[in-house]
């Protein structure tokens, strides 16, 4: 059953936001997607195309997927849906460090002076859902003024840590994200590097780990509770490109090992994680006390 709406202050996001449909339908967060362009087609993330498509699109051709903002118009479109019904629009964007969404997303909202407040999240993938059920709580707790809303969970960003480990830089390569010399090097040196997104949301290499990506697991988690060591124990995220149980089984244990958290849920990645991170890729993301 549908979540009900609390005081009119409707929470959207980016469909980056990596909840499954399911827990989307009971929280009542709509979401938007970009593009996803493989060949001359385009299609929408997670509506008209699933990561096992861009990874057979990518095995299939040697290609790799491209991925688009949707227009200011279109979201646009999107807000005005929920304006129509009466409701004040909070929607959570992508960062602006990665992508031009969120400043497509702000374009549209000045159709609706005071009724549309975009955030700009400078996080991806799980950390926009974890800004997302604060700002849900802050609603449920009885805050009806949606630009104070807009305040705390711009304020709580700095408390979010995502990162994520890379098995490979095919995707980064092929997409021109990163040099040949390096995708050479990475190869040879079995390198795989953990990027995180820092305090401005842009995308940098914390670290470099060598060996199998289930070897390396541990000091990737390991590393991420020695810098962030006070998270939130209520709940850790785990999103993967590719499923694997064994890796599941593997990450639960270890994290295990240095916190006891409430829960830890596991969901897939959207579209656009899987063209610019490739198969195997291990993000975490808490929010830290």
């Amino acid at each position: 059953m549908r979540g009900e709406k609390e005081v009119g202050i409707k929470i959207t996001a980016d469909r980056m936001i990596d909840l499954s449909n399911e827990e989307l339908e009971v929280l009542n967060i709509d979401t938007i997607s970009c593009y996803i362009n493989m060949g001359d087609q385009s299609y929408s993330d997670l509506e008209t195309v699933f990561p096992e498509d861009v990874f057979r699109f990518m095995d299939e051709t040697g290609e790799v997927a491209k991925t688009a903002a949707k227009s200011p118009a279109l979201y646009s479109e999107f807000f005005g849906r929920f304006v129509a019904e009466g409701d004040t629009v909070i929607h959570l964007a992508v960062s602006s460090g990665i992508s031009s969404i969120a400043d497509n997303a702000k374009t549209a909202a000045r159709d609706y002076p005071g009724k549309v407040f975009v955030i700009d999240t400078l996080r991806l993938s799980l950390g926009i859902a974890l800004l997302a059920k604060y700002a849900l709580r802050l609603i449920s707790e009885g805050e009806s003024d949606a630009e104070k809303v807009v305040a705390l969970v711009t304020a709580k960003i700095p408390k979010v840590q995502s990162s994520f480990l890379i098995d490979n830089l095919d995707c980064l390569y092929k997409g021109g994200r990163c040099s040949g010399l390096t995708y050479f090097a990475a190869n040879l040196l079995n390198i795989k590097p953990v990027i995180y997104v820092n305090h401005t949301g842009y995308m940098i290499a914390r670290e470099k780990l060598r060996g199998s990506q289930r070897r390396i697991l541990e000091r990737y988690i390991r590393n991420t509770f020695e810098r962030y060591p006070n998270p939130d124990l209520d709940l850790l995220y785990v999103v993967y490109t590719t499923y694997d149980k064994v890796v599941q089984e593997i990450v639960e244990s270890i994290v295990a090992k240095f916190h006891n958290f409430k829960r830890i849920e596991f969901n897939y990645a959207s579209c656009n994680c899987c063209v610019h991170g490739g198969k195997d890729v291990a993000p975490l993301a808490a929010s830290v006390d």
